[in-house]
């Protein structure tokens, strides 16, 4: 009930003004886009303007480009199964944006950028995730608490490797996460989605993140409706902020970046910045929005018929967080096509992430994170679709849809084609409807 209160709030609130106290740790990769902010403009109704490169090819050269061996990435000749770990073995590192939130007041936040790299990086080592070493400087005593309730979650990814060159340019996915969620909540997405040939940057998004409410302030709704007016910042400029890297011959993504093909995601929250992003953000070709909020939508001025790109809408029918009528079928019906809709029949809110391979039991009880306690009972419950079960369905038509439109490969429509569905009827509900 609170989180749909929320919701409510913010679509009918989201024009008050405010500050929020924002802190990012530095570190490799720290990079200050406040004057690109300033020199571009940067409002909810403001486009910013990126120089296309004259010669987007990698400068290296590689005598099969696009693929390992046999093994080929998503191209015009090329439609490898997205369900499937891709070719080529993923790197991450962190990056640190110097911003400026709605009030033009400093913001810092984290972006999380998996991306492909080279092949001796292929077996590892690999690293993980620890929630408690990952929490911002300021946040560190409250979260260290709880230090060792939750185990560092084991990723197939290495940290700071070189970007794979000559094998790109790759797309970019942005990818927003949910209320109160964190930058890599849906790994299972986003890792993948990088082996397969896609540069991924995921956002923290300050004041709304899960070492937010573990902080001395906890929720708060003052700072979420902040948070919501600052989402279009912080995406407009993270995206500028990855790609500036693209132009610079001392950075480790000189010229491995496709700057004129991005798509975004998101979960949720997340979801509804990814619908309201296209509008703000010309740069964006294709969305694929997971258990959105959309109902905000036309009231804050983006209304989803003017909707101008490719979008594919993914669900749970047994969503206990929103209302699936009201937030996501109603709002399904109003976009044109290019627009599809992927609907889970025992799927949850929680589905569309990593939280149930969680000991959500402890971390509900022990930790107080109200999120672990709503997933028991709307995702991760005995009567929801696994996620063993759902999150491969999930790759197999978001980076379907991605290779398509991004990648421009033709064969990949057979992974999200109508007949697609047929598979996993007994798990989903399914249409596609082309333009």
């Amino acid at each position: 009930m609170r989180r749909r209160l929320l919701w409510l709030f913010l679509l009918f609130a989201v024009g008050c003004s405010g500050a929020t106290d924002d802190a990012a740790d530095s570190g490799p990769g720290e990079v200050s886009v406040a004057e690109i902010a300033v020199d571009l403009g940067i409002e909810p109704d403001v486009v910013p303007e990126v120089a296309e490169e004259e010669d987007l090819w990698p400068f290296e050269v590689d005598d099969t480009p696009g693929c390992a061996g046999d093994f080929c990435a998503a191209g015009p000749d090329h439609a490898p199964n997205p369900a499937e770990w891709g070719p080529f073995p993923v790197g991450v590192t962190t990056m640190v944006v110097k911003s400026v939130n709605h009030e033009g007041l400093p913001r810092n936040f984290r972006v999380e950028i998996w991306y492909p790299t080279t092949e001796e990086h292929r077996d590892g080592p690999f690293g993980t995730i620890d929630i408690y070493s990952d929490a911002p400087d300021p946040l560190q005593e409250y979260v260290a608490q709880f230090e060792g309730a939750v185990p560092p979650i084991e990723v197939q990814t290495t940290r700071d490797t070189p970007v794979r060159g000559g094998d790109g340019p790759y797309p970019i996915v942005l990818f927003s996460h949910g209320a109160y969620g964190v930058r890599y909540q849906s790994v299972f997405f986003t890792i993948q989605l990088a082996s397969h040939g896609y540069i991924v940057a995921s956002i923290d998004h300050v004041g709304n993140t899960l070492y937010d409410i573990f902080g001395p302030q906890g929720f708060d709704m003052g700072v979420v409706v902040l948070s919501a007016m600052d989402r279009p910042y912080d995406s407009a400029v993270a995206l500028t902020a990855v790609t500036v890297r693209n132009d610079d011959p001392d950075d480790m993504f000189y010229k491995t970046m496709n700057v004129t093909e991005i798509g975004m995601s998101g979960h949720s929250f997340g979801g509804f910045t990814s619908y309201l992003m296209p509008h703000l953000d010309k740069r964006i070709k294709a969305i694929v929005p997971m258990a959105p909020a959309t109902a905000g939508l036309g009231i804050l001025g983006y209304p989803l018929e003017e909707l101008e790109i490719p979008s594919l809408m993914m669900v749970g029918m047994l969503d206990d967080t929103l209302d699936v009528e009201m937030e996501m079928f109603k709002g399904y019906e109003k976009i044109p096509p290019t627009k599809a809709l992927l609907a889970f029949k025992a799927g949850g809110h929680y589905t569309f992430s990593d939280i149930c391979q969680l000991d959500l039991e402890y971390v509900a009880s022990e930790l107080g994170f109200i999120d672990a306690e709503d997933a028991l009972t709307d995702g991760c419950a005995d009567f929801n679709v696994p996620v063993a079960t759902a999150h491969p369905i999930i790759n197999q038509f978001a980076i379907g849809w991605f290779n398509y439109y991004l990648r421009h490969s033709p064969g990949s429509l057979e992974y999200f084609e109508q007949d697609a569905a047929k598979e996993y009827e007994e798990h989903i509900d399914y249409e596609v409807v082309f333009e």
